[in-house]
């Protein structure tokens, strides 16, 4: 059926009440029909005016539906041609003496022509929703094979019935994977865990239940690789599996494990043996040279031992909770017991729970306010308040953060501490992430960490 063309609001306006305003025509035609030639008998009536009556409200509700534009045409041309074929075709039989005597034109302009418009008006719509239903298909095959990752759909006996070419690459097969199981794309050593999970999903028997972990998968020619994979039930007993090669990232954080593990090691372990020398040394000579050699190897061991520390703290899972105050406080009798040289100043207004990792970030900003800091004597102010979002905030009369320092804190690049000192400012920006955490400088002179409550 031909579509109606309408570009501008004011003719798809009209487009949207066309079946309403058809079935106005035909029902006020009726009872205009059945005013002129008397009484009638209620079925002949009923069947002539509510048709129309019927054609009315089937355009009105569609009007009120929130149909979009494009259907809104297509069923007001399948009406508009439905009522016109009706009617071409009444008429016809009429002149040929199908009908017999005593049928008249209003009345088979009325009656059939109602019919007519609403059975095509239902058609109408029944055919444009499934033709709406196909192209969102089809723009929903589209966005899967243009998905970085790989998904595939599984049917109820756990068989692949849509992959896409992610997929597909993923697993190196150039064949065919409709129809395959899903425990060819897998080893045997992944097997059970998997059979779990469908187990587990089949027993919610929800449509929004989903798993989430790390497997071992299969390729093609056997070999093995990491992947990361998302099981999601479709309540139906099909399943959508959405999987991505997580191989160079193991590769990368296995190479910087093992660089990180190497270089702390035999750093810690030559400068021990630089320290210890240098020291020996520096006891029998006055010499000025020693004691730098002696400040920079303890600098590098401390830049060490802070990097053992912060890996093992990102690395945990679980985190416990402690009291603001009480973890704010530690932290402040600490850094005064290590600094007896400056003030350190507590204006802490907030006993909220929060990540007890958060301590780390806060010494490292308390350490770095006094070394940092060529004022005599270096004043340094801890404040923090707040309820559900808390604020912790480390103020001193330094002479301020860079600008290059500040942007690290805001987490911008790496270069951003191309100049800088060492690990320190990371440090804070890594473990407040790592607590849900954001990291703000509002002046040069302060830090603010704000985070969400525990409670």
């Amino acid at each position: 059926m031909p579509q109606l063309d309408a570009s501008e609001p004011s003719e798809q306006s009209a487009l949207d009440w066309l079946v309403a305003g058809l079935g106005a025509v035909l029902t006020a035609a009726a009872v205009a029909h059945f005013g002129d030639h008397g009484h009638h008998q209620p079925v002949v009536v009923a069947t002539t005016v509510g048709p129309s009556v019927a054609l009315l409200a089937y355009g009105v509700w569609f009007r009120y539906r929130g149909r979009d534009r494009a259907r809104a045409t297509t069923v007001a041309a399948w009406a508009v041609g439905g009522a016109g074929g009706v009617l071409a075709l009444s008429l016809w039989t009429m002149f040929v003496g199908g009908y017999g005597d005593g049928t008249t034109v209003d009345h088979v302009f009325v009656q059939h022509t109602s019919v007519g418009a609403l059975g095509a008006a239902v058609a109408g719509t029944y055919s444009e929703r499934a033709r709406h239903r196909s192209r969102v298909q089809v723009r929903l095959k589209r966005a899967l094979d243009a998905a970085m990752d790989g998904v595939a759909v599984l049917d109820a006996d756990r068989r692949v019935v849509y992959a896409n070419d992610a997929f597909r690459e993923e697993y190196r097969t150039d064949g065919g994977v409709a129809g395959t199981h899903w425990r060819e794309y897998y080893p045997e050593s992944a097997e059970d865990r998997l059979r779990d999970v469908f187990e587990e999903l089949d027993a919610n028997g929800d449509s929004d239940d989903h798993w989430h972990g790390q497997v071992l998968a299969r390729r093609e020619d056997s070999r093995t690789y990491p992947q990361e994979l998302s099981m999601t039930s479709l309540g139906d007993g099909g399943y959508v599996l959405v999987a991505r090669d997580v191989t160079a990232r193991e590769e990368r954080d296995q190479r910087l494990r093992v660089l990180n593990r190497v270089l702390r090691h035999n750093v810690r372990n030559s400068l021990n043996v630089v320290l210890g020398r240098a020291e020996r040394f520096a006891d029998r000579n006055d010499d000025a040279d020693i004691d730098s050699i002696v400040s920079a190897a303890e600098d590098l061991l401390a830049v060490s031992e802070k990097a053992r520390v912060v890996e093992r703290v990102l690395g945990e899972d679980d985190a416990n909770t402690a009291p603001l105050d009480d973890l704010l406080d530690a932290e402040l009798q600490r850094a005064r017991s290590q600094h007896p040289e400056a003030v350190f100043e507590d204006a802490v207004d907030a006993s909220a729970e929060v990540d007890a990792r958060l301590r780390l970030a806060v010494r490292e900003l308390l350490t770095n306010a006094v070394e940092h800091n060529d004022s005599d004597p270096p004043r340094v102010t801890l404040a923090a308040d707040g309820d559900d979002l808390v604020d912790v905030r480390v103020s001193d009369n330094g002479p301020g953060i860079p600008e290059h320092e500040r942007r690290a804190l805001a987490g911008v690049t790496e270069e951003s501490l191309q100049h800088g000192s060492g690990i320190g400012l990371w440090t804070v920006y890594w473990l407040a992430r790592h607590c849900g955490a954001t990291v703000a400088v509002p002046d040069e002179n302060t830090v603010c960490i704000r985070l969400p409550s525990a409670d």
